[in-house]
């Protein structure tokens, strides 16, 4: 997404809280409550509680709309909060199947439905402003989404596998990182885990500078623009270096390397990267290279690009890219669809749609880029099709429009126009995954109650999120894998 589309708007996460502040009662709490905050807190050494603006923790937690619904137990350590599984062995790493275009689990053909989650790692490691307001300790909302999303019958999260927020980066300097943010990592790593749910990291973002792109062109001292990045010999070696100590990372919780933990199902090589009036053949040689690395590094995860899915200018496919009037910016990205994605180390497609950004109001856009990519990857895919997720998807909605933001019983939004293109993207999504043209999809993004949610977050009461568990059901009836398995929590 573009960094307008991002939801790092403190104003926005302040707002929300206020919100259910102005609807909810602030009732006296049990002692148990009262205790909750430390017994939510971790067993690692963290930086002191941040401090909340106009409630304690356990002030949020007995709220109806807010932290009582999908409460953790306040009797256990918040690294003892496993509700229920995807029912996924957690043991087994996810493969490309002999026919390849679907994924595979222990040999048996597997599509999923899940989401994306936004500065994860800010959130379990205790980051200090300018990131989000939280009312919660960071570690206790990650486990409450990851709780409520396997509910909901979810089965993949994907993330970033660095921090945005200034001042909290994950790499310091080259090859210094800070050891509680990978404590952070280490910590979700080991919850998805617990849960069965597999993870798509994403190494690098291009639009945040924040351990993304523009991180590695500021620390190369030949490199000096955006474009640089895919070109200058420093900054690749910098880039493929921080994969490699990534790969090599044992889990503290787990000890178990990154490599060697099926948890992880895919890198994305970077989230959205462009190089914007670069020839197609630079993105593509640094494709080529770059792929090769993260297969070296760890070989038993899957690699996708990250890229939206935009044609060069010689596809024969610019019809299908964004571009209102004839406008042909999408091709001058430095990115070639079809080309990329048929790199021979690059498992799986993934494509990325943004009506709002790209301008063009109603589904039909994104209902034609979706089947387009979907018909290139199974028909005109060099070398033969390969597995298709829908990487990214979204809407926004805006806190002042009450037509598109209005309140509903469960305290959440109704949000008919979001509702439309979410279902849109699915009814394509479910047509192709029952084809097995289709192996997953992730929405743009979800939060937990009371945080967020800016322009595109999705909190489990909203309308939305009945059509996400709604999609979710149809994929895992067509993957033939059951909601979720119960785990029993007796101590």
């Amino acid at each position: 997404m573009t960094p307008r589309a991002r939801d790092a708007s403190l104003r926005d996460s302040l707002r929300a809280v206020l919100a259910l502040c102005a609807v909810a009662l602030a009732l006296p709490l049990p002692a148990a409550a009262l205790g909750a905050a430390s017994s939510h807190a971790s067993h690692t050494s963290r930086p002191p509680a941040r401090q909340l603006l106009d409630h304690d923790a356990s002030w949020f937690r007995a709220q109806m709309h807010g932290g009582a619904h999908n409460a953790l137990d306040p009797g256990r350590d918040v690294s003892d909060q496993v509700r229920s599984t995807t029912c996924l062995a957690s043991d087994a790493f996810v493969r490309v199947a002999g026919d390849g275009k679907t994924f595979e689990l222990r040999g048996e053909p597997w599509i999923f439905a899940g989401w994306n989650q936004w500065e994860v790692l800010e959130a379990a490691s205790n980051a200090p402003p300018p990131f989000r307001h939280l009312p919660l300790p960071g570690r206790e909302h990650i486990v409450r989404q990851m709780n409520e999303a396997v509910s909901a019958g979810l089965k993949v999260m994907r993330m970033w596998a660095h921090t945005i927020t200034e001042g909290h980066a994950l790499q310091t300097k080259p090859g210094e990182f800070d050891e509680e943010v990978f404590l952070g990592l280490d910590f979700v790593l080991h919850e998805a885990n617990k849960r069965g749910l597999k993870l798509i990291l994403a190494m690098a973002d291009n639009w945040y500078p924040v351990g993304g792109v523009d991180w590695f062109v500021k620390h190369s001292p030949t490199a000096t623009r955006h474009a640089d990045f895919f070109t200058d010999e420093t900054a690749i070696s910098l880039f493929l270096a921080t994969h490699k100590t990534m790969a090599n990372r044992v889990n503290a919780y787990t000890g178990v390397r990154y490599k060697d933990d099926p948890t992880i199902m895919a890198w994305n090589l970077a989230n959205e990267p462009r190089c914007q009036g670069c020839a197609p053949e630079v993105m593509q040689a640094w494709i080529e290279r770059t792929c090769a690395a993260f297969k070296e590094h760890a070989p038993n995860h899957l690699v996708g690009i990250g890229t939206e899915g935009f044609y060069g200018k010689a596809s024969g496919f610019m019809d299908s890219n964004p571009g209102l009037g004839g406008s042909d910016w999408a091709s001058r990205e430095g990115q070639d669809f079809l080309r990329n994605a048929a790199t021979k180390c690059v498992d799986y497609v993934g494509v990325h749609v943004w009506p709002d950004d790209w301008n063009f109001p109603g589904t039909a856009f994104q209902r034609r880029f979706i089947e387009q990519r979907i018909a290139a990857t199974r028909d005109s895919m060099p070398g033969g099709p390969k597995p298709f997720v829908l990487e990214e998807f979204g809407k926004t909605v805006r806190a002042g429009d009450l037509n598109e933001n209005a309140l509903n019983a469960d305290n959440g939004r109704t949000t008919p126009t979001r509702v439309e293109y979410i279902e849109s993207a699915y009814a394509v999504s479910e047509a192709a995954a029952f084809e097995r043209d289709v192996s997953g999809t992730l929405f743009w993004h979800f939060y937990d109650r009371g945080v967020g949610p800016g322009k595109y977050g999705v909190r489990s009461n909203d309308d939305a999120f009945r059509v996400v568990e709604k999609h979710a059901r149809a994929m895992n009836a067509i993957a033939g894998v059951p909601e979720s398995c119960a785990v029993s929590n007796e101590a």
